[in-house]
């Protein structure tokens, strides 16, 4: 078994240690031959650490397969001192094949007395918010801009382990102070380059990555309102849209748009009515999240209650309390009904998401979407225009089912 360390300073924003110290949290990602552990093993275990001001790795590769047991029992003291391990998807794998290679050598579970995030977990549910062709570690990073100087797949791996073992065997027949060169086939040196590189991209990419659980965080019920620093509003007379502007206390690692659509209903002439799709706009950029609220401009119905306090005036087309309904004629009136028992206002008017913000506004009394008129924002204070924030993005959030 060889064993390497590697030192390295890399930017670490999204707090993963919390409530413990970064001393106490260990990165890691193994490579094996195979999905089982029956007819297969793991040749390569990679760990991450923070350790004296910096950042290190400390990889274990196995160059005897008959040895195996050696690299887990290294592994196992390793993580003793540790009190949560992180992983992409170590809970699908990683740590169920150690686990089973563990139990058929005799060895203590590791993971027993270890706190475990799985970062593809928390990252998954985040696919169809931020339209991720895939969830997958390098297809992570590639959204991310992470570039990686290894090239092959972790299945591409197991030829090369395999050549490395073999190239290893033949170097030790042959007579060192030979020049060894058949058929310009890399060294044992150049194979076990490959696989140690690529086990720690693997490994360090973790940290950046991690910077994704900013997009699930702030899709928290009140995230804004106890977190923001900044926040302001202006209408957009050219594009019909109210901007809502947040500055952020931290900054997310790519750009994204994320779309809530509306689905509206607009009367025309003749008194028909089409389907216009609308939508509600979320730019994540930099340390901002931008609002994009499309304008309504037209004639919407506020709802009042309880209805057994009103009466509907079919003339008039509005409903008006009982007190004053009193003077009006029986046969221009009606006892109002749930979806009769509101009054009409003609304004602009912006969708107003989950919020709590009245009085609130809808085309019929059976739409989802409610509305408050545009100026309602321009006497907001910033706590207040925080928690109407809050409210879309809850908006947002029920719509993708996060």
């Amino acid at each position: 078994m060889k064993t390497k360390h590697s030192f390295f300073q890399i930017e670490y924003t999204y707090l993963l240690h919390e409530p413990y110290q970064k001393e106490d949290i260990l990165f890691f990602d193994i490579e094996t031959t195979g999905f089982s552990p029956k007819t297969s093993y793991v040749y390569l275990i990679g760990c991450m650490y923070y350790k004296e001001g910096s950042w290190q790795v400390t990889q274990w590769l196995n160059t005897e397969p008959q040895k195996e047991s050696e690299l887990i029992l290294a592994f196992s003291e390793f993580l003793k001192k540790y009190r949560r391990i992180i992983h992409y998807n170590g809970s699908g794998f990683d740590i169920p094949f150690l686990q089973k290679k563990a139990a058929m050598y005799g060895i203590p579970d590791p993971f027993s007395h270890i706190e475990s995030l799985d970062l593809y977990k928390l990252i998954l549910p985040l696919k169809k918010f931020l339209s991720l062709e895939s969830t997958r570690l390098k297809a992570i990073e590639s959204c991310l801009g992470l570039e990686r100087k290894d090239t092959y797949s972790g299945e591409e791996l197991i030829s090369v382990y395999s050549g490395y073992l073999g190239r290893l065997a033949y170097e030790k027949l042959v007579d060192k102070s030979v020049s060894v060169n058949v058929n310009s086939n890399p060294s044992a040196g150049d194979l076990e380059d490959i696989l140690l590189l690529h086990n720690f991209e693997d490994v360090k990419s973790l940290l950046p990555i991690s910077g994704m659980l900013y997009y699930r965080d702030i899709l928290g019920d009140v995230y804004l309102t106890g977190n923001l620093s900044t926040v302001s509003c202006e209408f957009s007379e050219e594009e019909s849209l109210v901007l809502l502007t947040c500055q952020l206390p931290f900054s997310f690692p790519a750009g994204f748009t994320v779309y809530c659509p509306l689905k509206e209903r607009i009367s025309l002439k003749g008194g028909n009515e089409t389907i216009k799709d609308m939508q509600v706009t979320a730019v994540f950029d930099d340390n901002t999240l931008l609002f994009k609220l499309p304008v309504y401009k037209g004639t919407l119905k506020y709802y009042l209650t309880p209805p057994s306090d009103y009466y509907y005036l079919p003339l008039e087309d509005m409903a008006v309390h009982k007190s004053v309904a009193q003077y009006v004629d029986k046969e221009y009136r009606k006892k109002a009904t749930p979806s009769t028992c509101y009054i009409k206002k003609d304004s602009l008017f912006i969708p107003r998401g989950e919020s709590s913000f009245e009085p609130c506004f809808r085309k019929n009394y059976a739409d989802r979407i409610t509305y408050i008129e545009t100026d309602k924002l321009k006497g907001m204070q910033p706590n207040e225009l925080a928690a109407f924030g809050d409210g879309l993005l809850l908006f947002f959030k029920n719509f993708y089912h996060l």
